[in-house]
């Protein structure tokens, strides 16, 4: 029926996979659940090996970090059932009926199944952390609708059902190195092989927040994955390709660089702050991505 795929690195998943066996059992259905720690620091390792004497729980420690892509195809290739579920170690089960929901939607002929992510309402404690958390309320946290309106655009791999076999003739890219946009380059390629990915309504909480420090340098390495997914010919059409297309049409690209290099120091200020801007973000993004262009 169901393989729970949890790649662990530096968190502590017991909450998450004891919400999920409990589910699976109330459900009484096949399944199992996979963790593989990809080399986390002593104190995780030693906070989590408390599943590995659950029922239905398989506990892997890995005596070295293989990265984002090869841990995740090796939980596919270790998988035993024909349905997937991949799972973010730091997510948070949110709804009672979270795998019912999954069950009843692999009934129906979809390659691949997005439950959604969401942020907690309330603004996080620490102002630090203000920046991820406003991004994820505004930009990644999204209605079904509008998810299944764009279901590249708004795909994420924290949360999701595979068929096993689609998982094994496309695996996660592991020449893909570096953070940002590996979610957007698998959707864009799946849907380019003619498979369906069909959104529904089944969020899982995205618990781990970066610093705004953190999360601002993630966005500048992102720019430099997109620019090296470009090259490859992996990605296309998002909403600053689109962006620089125009500029350079109506031949403002350079003048809109200069402007936005003259403001950059003011930006970062503002992205650093207890009340940052996403304005300021696409302008701090768009400066960097035609720093590297130009």
């Amino acid at each position: 029926m169901l393989s729970i795929l949890i790649p662990i690195h530096n968190y502590k998943v017991v909450p998450l996979v004891k919400a999920v066996f409990q589910q699976c059992r109330r459900l009484k259905i096949d399944y199992e659940i996979l963790c593989f720690d990809d080399f986390s620091e002593e104190k995780f390792k030693q906070e989590n090996k408390i599943i590995s004497s659950m029922f239905k729980i398989n506990y892997m420690e890995l005596s070295e970090n293989i990265g984002r892509s090869k841990i995740r195809n090796w939980l596919a290739k270790s998988a035993r059932y024909d349905h997937l579920l991949y799972l973010d170690c730091d997510s948070k089960v949110i709804h009672s009926s979270f795998i019912k929901n999954y069950v009843e939607a692999i009934q129906k002929p979809y390659d691949l199944i997005h439950g959604g992510r969401e942020y907690q309402a309330k603004k996080p404690r620490a102002k630090s952390k203000y920046l991820h958390w406003l991004y994820g309320i505004k930009r990644e946290s999204a209605s079904v609708r509008k998810r299944n309106k764009h279901p590249d655009r708004y795909f994420h791999t924290n949360n999701f059902v595979v068929r096993k076999q689609l998982m094994r003739d496309h695996p996660f890219n592991e020449s893909l190195a570096g953070y940002g946009y590996e979610d957007l380059v698998m959707a864009q390629e799946l849907l380019a092989k003619g498979y369906t990915i069909q959104s529904i309504n089944n969020p899982v909480r995205h618990l781990g927040l970066e610093t705004n420090k953190v999360f601002l340098s993630k966005a500048k390495n992102a720019i430099v994955n997109l620019l090296n997914f470009e090259k490859k010919g992996l990605i296309n059409n998002t909403r600053i390709q689109n962006i620089y297309s125009f500029l350079v049409k109506l031949k403002m690209d350079t003048r809109v660089h200069q402007y936005l290099a003259n403001n950059i120091g003011k930006y970062e200020k503002n992205l650093l702050s207890d009340q940052p801007s996403l304005w300021h973000l696409d302008a701090y993004k768009l400066y960097h991505y035609l720093n590297e262009v130009s």
